[in-house]
C-alpha cells in the first residue's frame, strides 16, 4: 500500500474530510473531470474486490479507505445497481442522507458486506459509505451510460471493529443435509406401515401432524352401539334379570317408547327359546 511518503504530502498529513467536503470537492471535481488538490483517493472497482483486500489497494490510509468506483446497472432496463462483490454482496442499511444545503448536490448510503450468496449470506463487520451525485440522469434511455449506472460514486470503506479481519464462512444448513435430514426422518416417520397405526408425515408445513387412516376415521364418524345391538342386549339384561338368574346386572329404568319396542323384541327372543 502507498503511504504518506510515496505522496509527497506534508508531515502530521491526516485525511479526514466531512460528508460535504467529499462531496463537493471530491465527488463533483471527479464527475467534472477537474484536478484534485492531493491525489490520494484511488480509482478501483469496488465490486471485482472482497472488502478485506481493499486495503491493501488504496493509496492512502489507516482506518478508513476511499475509493473512486463505477457502478453497473443490475438490470439492463433497470436503475437498480448491481451489489454482488467478490465472494459475497453490499446490502443496503437505513435510510439515504442528503448532502448539500440547501440545495441537495449529493445522495450518502449505508452499506453492510455479507459473505456468500443472497439472501442467506452471513453479515460481516465492513461498512461502506457511497457518495453519489444527485439530480443525474440514471435511466436506462440514456444511451451514453449503456450497462452503467455512475461513472464515479466515492466510497469510504472501514471496519467496525476497526481490524483487517478476512470472514471465514460458519457451517451452515445446506440444501443437501437438509433433504438428508428430511429423507431420514421420513423413513422413521413411515418405518410401521399398519393401517391401523397413525401414520406421522413430514411434508407437512407444522412440525409434527398426525393423520389417521381412513379406516379409523370411518370407525371414529360411526357411534359406539347402533339402536338394534343396544336394544337386544339391554332386553337381555332385562330378561335374565326377571328371572333371577343374573342378579348383579343393573336393570336401568325405561321410558314407556323403549318398552313397547321390547314387547316387540320380547316375542322374538320367546320363539327362538322354543326353537331350540
Amino acid at each position: 500500500m502507498a503511504g504518506a511518503g510515496d505522496l509527497q504530502l506534508p508531515p502530521g498529513f491526516r485525511f479526514h474530510p466531512t460528508d460535504d467536503e467529499l462531496v463537493m470537492h471530491y465527488l463533483c471535481r471527479k464527475c467534472a473531470s477537474q484536478q484534485i488538490g492531493a491525489p490520494i483517493i484511488k480509482e478501483l472497482d469496488l465490486y471485482k474486490h472482497d472488502p478485506w483486500d481493499l486495503p491493501g489497494l488504496a493509496l492512502y490510509g489507516e482506518k478508513e479507505w476511499y475509493f473512486f468506483s463505477p457502478r453497473e446497472r443490475k438490470y439492463p432496463n433497470g436503475s437498480r445497481p448491481n451489489r454482488a462483490a467478490g465472494t459475497g454482496y453490499w446490502k443496503a442499511t437505513g435510510a439515504d442522507k442528503a448532502i448539500g444545503k440547501p440545495k441537495t448536490v449529493g445522495i450518502k448510503k449505508a452499506l453492510v458486506f455479507y459473505a456468500g450468496k443472497a439472501p442467506r449470506g452471513q453479515k460481516t463487520n465492513w461498512i461502506m459509505h457511497e457518495y453519489r451525485l444527485a439530480d443525474v440522469d440514471r435511466s436506462a434511455r440514456n444511451k451514453n451510460r449503456s450497462s452503467r449506472l455512475d461513472d464515479w460514486v466515492l466510497c469510504r470503506i472501514y471496519n467496525k471493529k476497526g481490524s483487517l479481519e478476512k470472514h471465514t464462512m460458519k457451517p451452515t444448513e445446506t440444501p443437501q443435509n437438509k433433504s438428508k435430514f428430511v429423507s431420514s426422518t421420513s423413513d422413521m416417520a413411515y418405518l410401521d406401515t399398519s393401517d391401523s397405526v397413525p401414520k406421522l408425515h413430514t411434508d407437512s408445513s407444522c412440525s409434527e401432524q398426525v393423520v389417521m387412516s381412513p379406516e379409523l376415521r370411518e370407525v371414529q364418524s360411526q357411534p359406539k352401539l347402533e339402536w338394534e345391538n343396544s336394544t337386544s342386549l339391554e332386553y337381555q339384561q332385562n330378561y335374565l334379570a326377571e328371572n333371577n338368574t343374573a342378579p348383579f346386572l343393573y336393570q336401568q329404568p325405561q321410558s314407556t317408547t323403549v318398552n313397547y319396542e321390547m314387547a316387540q323384541w320380547q316375542d322374538v327372543f320367546m320363539y327362538l327359546q322354543r326353537s331350540l
